[in-house]
């Protein structure tokens, strides 16, 4: 099992170098080039290519790409057309030509041309954001001044301090914008519904807080204080762990005692496989999102990686009741009567001031590490 699963890995990584071209220097001037680009350096300047282009460094200006581009560094420029999605990590993106995926965009200056045209959608959070260009999937943005100056064919929402529309914007679907105060869109340039929320930084949102806050102090001996407290969530995920660990219990009844004698016969064994491999399994998930051809993976393999942690509580739950009430009664308990005294003793950790959740990170821990070694990973 883990021969089959260290080689898959090494085969997903390795498909997106398979005739790729790897350049480094100050200034790279590339043309024409098949296969994905892989670059690091001052500059690069790319005049068609038939693949990705993954690049760091200072600036880039990439012409005609067949694929899709991967940016970390100050600046990016954007002309003819770009065949997939824009991730971009920097200080300024300009683009001006024809993008037929998503542009992600977290930065300071993002600006899409007028003879620019978006296919897909268009997710932005930056200083000062200007869309003149044409966008034919919906937007998002997030900044301190954001200008709108092109046509968007779906939904539009804004959070910002300032919002400028220009006489030429025009919105098709509906307006959702978050603004210190109500602004004058003018007429006809949205076509659909519009939302305003007041938005006025962090004293609104601090005034906020210490309404609600206050309002469960007010109601936290009735019906509704309760629900409002964290109490009921508690209880809620005590209840559905307790639920799940019994499931566990009944249809895999070998295969978690296995599990526990793991955790108790070698415990630090246990502790240090699992945070070597917590640590690897982030490494992968961020590898898999980084390249071009697998960042999809990481969108299925994060939930399996959290489910997995999950499991490792609840394995951590059985092994912590297991010992106490061994030391108790001299002998071995079910592992029905140990589980849900060691998911008390658990949630009783979890709420310890300071040092509770690196407690519960440490269980985790040692129940991810005795999971994975039992399973041959």
């Amino acid at each position: 099992m883990r021969k089959f699963v260290i080689s898959l890995l090494m085969i997903l990584l390795a498909l997106p170098t398979l005739g790729a071209n790897f350049k480094r220097g100050k200034i790279i001037e590339v043309s024409n080039i098949q296969g994905d680009l892989y670059a690091s350096g001052e500059e690069l300047i790319v005049k068609g290519i038939q693949g990705d282009v993954l690049f760091f460094g200072r600036k880039a200006r990439l012409w005609d790409v067949d694929g899709g581009v991967f940016f970390l560094g100050e600046k990016l420029v954007l002309k003819g057309s770009v065949a997939r999605s824009v991730r971009f990590l920097g200080r300024a993106l300009e683009a001006g030509g024809k993008i037929h995926g998503d542009i992600l965009f977290a930065g300071q200056e993002l600006r899409i041309e007028r003879e620019a045209e978006v296919n897909g959608e268009i997710y932005a959070a930056g200083d000062e954001l200007d869309l003149f260009g044409k966008v034919a999937g919906r937007v998002n943005l997030g900044g301190n001044e954001v200008i709108l100056g092109g046509t968007f064919l779906s939904d539009v929402k804004v959070k910002a301090h300032r919002i400028i529309f220009l006489p030429d914007a025009k919105i098709q679907g509906n307006l959702e914008y978050w603004a210190p105060g109500e602004i004058e869109v003018p007429e006809g340039t949205v076509a659909g519904k519009i939302t305003f929320h007041r938005y006025s930084g962090k004293k609104v949102q601090k005034k906020a807080e210490k309404e609600i806050k206050e309002e469960k102090k007010a109601e936290k001996h009735g019906k509704r204080g309760f629900f409002l407290s964290g109490a009921w969530f508690k209880v809620s995920w005590f209840i559905s762990s307790l639920v799940l660990g019994y499931i566990f219990l009944f249809l895999f009844p070998a295969a978690v005692k296995k599990f526990r004698e793991e955790m108790l016969e070698k415990p630090l064994k246990a502790l240090l496989l699992g945070a070597a491999e917590v640590v690897a399994f982030a490494i992968i998930i961020l590898l898999f999102f980084v390249l071009v051809y697998t960042w999809m993976v990481s969108v299925f393999a994060i939930p399996v990686f959290l489910m997995g942690l999950y499991l490792a509580k609840l394995l951590a739950a059985l092994a912590v009741g297991s010992t106490i009430l061994r030391w108790i009664f001299k002998k071995e308990i079910s592992p029905w009567l140990s589980y849900p005294l060691g998911l008390i003793l658990i949630t009783i950790i979890g709420i310890i001031p300071y040092i509770g959740w690196l407690l519960c990170l440490i269980l985790r821990l040692w129940g991810f590490g005795a999971f994975l070694y039992r399973i041959k990973i």
